[in-house]
Formats: C-alpha cells, sequence, structure tokens
C-alpha cells in the first residue's frame, strides 16, 4: 500500500502540533490526525483500495475539504484538501495508489491531515462535536503506527499494510 503522499515529509508528523492528540484550541480539543506536511497542490495517494464516501462536499475547516474512503475493514478521512482528482466523487470505485485529492493550505502551512477510523464509514458521521476530547465518532484511531508501517513498507519492501484496532 503506498504512502498517502509521493514522498515521506521532512517535518515529522510525530511531533509537536503535527502529532495524533496534540492540544487545539486552549486545550478544548485534541488534534484528531496527523499532519503531513506537503506543498500546495501536492497529489493525495489512496492508500488502499476502496470505495469514496465523501469527496470534498462541504468545507472541512476553514475553506479546505475532506475525501473520505471506505478501504478494507477501515476509513481514512484525507482533510485539509483544495480539491478531488478528476472522476473521484461518492461511490467511485479507487485502487490503491489513485490520486484522490490535491493537498490544500491553511493559515501558513499546506498539509494532508490524515484521520483513521476502525469502523465502517455507515456507523454515523466522522465529525461528532459532542465526543470529547477529539469531537470525532468513538472509533477513531491513532493513525501514527499505520503511516509508520506505510512508510517502512513503502521504503523497505512494498509489502500490503493494514492498520490494527486499538486494543
Amino acid at each position: 500500500m503506498p504512502f498517502p503522499l509521493p514522498f515521506i515529509p521532512v517535518q515529522s508528523y510525530k511531533t509537536g502540533g503535527r502529532r495524533f492528540g496534540a492540544d487545539r484550541d486552549q486545550g478544548h480539543r485534541k488534534h484528531a490526525g496527523c499532519d503531513l506536511i506537503a506543498p500546495l497542490g501536492t497529489p493525495i495517494f489512496a492508500v488502499g483500495d476502496g470505495v469514496v464516501m465523501e469527496a470534498a462536499e462541504r468545507e472541512f475547516y476553514r475553506g479546505t475539504f475532506a475525501v473520505a474512503i471506505q478501504h478494507h475493514g477501515y476509513v481514512v478521512r484525507y482533510c485539509e484538501v483544495k480539491g478531488v482528482a478528476p472522476g473521484i466523487r461518492r461511490g467511485t470505485f479507487v485502487h490503491a495508489g489513485t490520486v484522490i485529492a490535491f493537498v490544500g493550505k491553511m493559515h501558513l502551512s499546506s498539509m494532508l491531515h490524515f484521520e483513521l477510523y476502525h469502523g465502517p464509514y455507515g456507523a454515523g458521521g466522522l465529525t461528532n462535536r459532542k465526543n470529547k476530547p477529539f469531537q470525532r465518532r468513538a472509533d477513531l484511531q491513532d493513525p501514527t503506527s499505520f503511516l509508520n508501517q506505510l512508510a517502512y513498507h513503502v521504503l523497505q519492501s512494498h509489502q500490503p499494510v493494514t492498520p490494527a484496532a486499538s486494543s
């Protein structure tokens, strides 16, 4: 399975405000994904085969959009994108490595905000403002180890990787 960008970002998605669980809004909520810093317009790849469940139909956050894909056994929401790739819309089947969207920009940084969910897409909306501290659906997962595995396998062996549910 491919990494969601054509390169591994130089700035780590494991530290500082880019990491999963970092404080947001003066500690009122937690960061629900990992931020992969990349130049504006960088292509974003599907990390596995799957069906597009959401394709930038509404604003995600501050002028950016999101694409959600139901992969085999998990959902990825690729967020803070500036637009979808041609042919990407709700119901489209995509293969691992398909360009699905392009990196957008918020404030001073352009990035892909990567969220991982263990259950099926239809288990409810991915954003749930009442579910503290992340304000996301209860099956939200820390995507760090999944991204690490993707990076390792892409760089070393090109073997498929599937995220595991947390215990």
